[in-house]
């Protein structure tokens, strides 16, 4: 029974997650158990165990006699959350460099000479998890995919879109090559770079909205 009622958990917790990734679950709202139970068609106990696992990666609050609700981020969040992944992802590149295949890294650049968006986003994408499930850190790749999860919620918020769309595509390509070329500290380098425009170009999306990072 206890496989069973993880198997239900761990549904309910990707469940949630989506719903807070897609902003279908808003920055403030609360979770209300009753109606998720019943929404999800679960029992209350393996919701509260997804609202837990939640609240330790960050992206719920529980707070007494309150109950849980979606943790809306400020501006210091962001910073904290970028500078670790800045650190640990540059970590990650020059460790991947001896995992990496070639052709891998190959099929990867000539994706970042498409004029579609679509294929640059994805291929920002893949380049990431690439190097993040090359890093041969079992530790290390933990830490980073659930800083992902924080990241994903900024770009669906819309943050920092446009300083993708005008340096991203060339940090990507500069970063590709250092990999080609096996150059680790080279891309250590150009992958704490990219993360720290990344920053501060979402941090001036906040303050430009006049708002206090609600956001993903």
């Amino acid at each position: 029974m206890q496989v069973l009622h993880t198997s239900i958990s761990d549904k309910a917790y990707e469940a949630l997650s989506s719903l807070i990734i897609t902003q279908r679950l808003k920055p403030g709202e609360r979770l209300i158990e009753e109606q998720l139970a019943k929404e999800m068609g679960i029992s209350r106990t393996p919701l509260r165990d997804a609202i837990n696992r939640l609240a330790k990666d960050g992206l719920v609050i529980i707070e007494p006699r309150k109950g849980a609700s979606v943790k809306a981020f400020k501006i210091e969040d962001v910073m904290e959350i970028y500078d670790i992944r800045m650190a640990l992802e540059g970590l990650a590149a020059r460790l991947a460099v001896a995992r990496l295949e070639g052709k891998d890294l190959k099929r990867l650049r000539e994706k970042f000479d498409s004029q579609d968006a679509r294929v640059l986003v994805k291929a920002d994408t893949e380049l990431h998890e690439l190097i993040i499930r090359s890093c041969g850190n079992e530790k290390l790749m933990g830490i980073l995919e659930n800083l992902n999860t924080h990241i994903q919620l900024f770009r669906v918020a819309g943050y920092g879109s446009q300083v993708r769309s005008e340096h991203a595509t060339a940090d990507h390509i500069k970063i590709v090559e250092a990999l080609m070329q096996q150059d680790g500290r080279r891309a250590e380098k150009l992958v704490r770079e990219h993360i720290e425009k990344t920053k501060r170009e979402i941090i001036d999306d906040f303050q430009r909205q006049g708002t206090e990072v609600m956001v993903s």
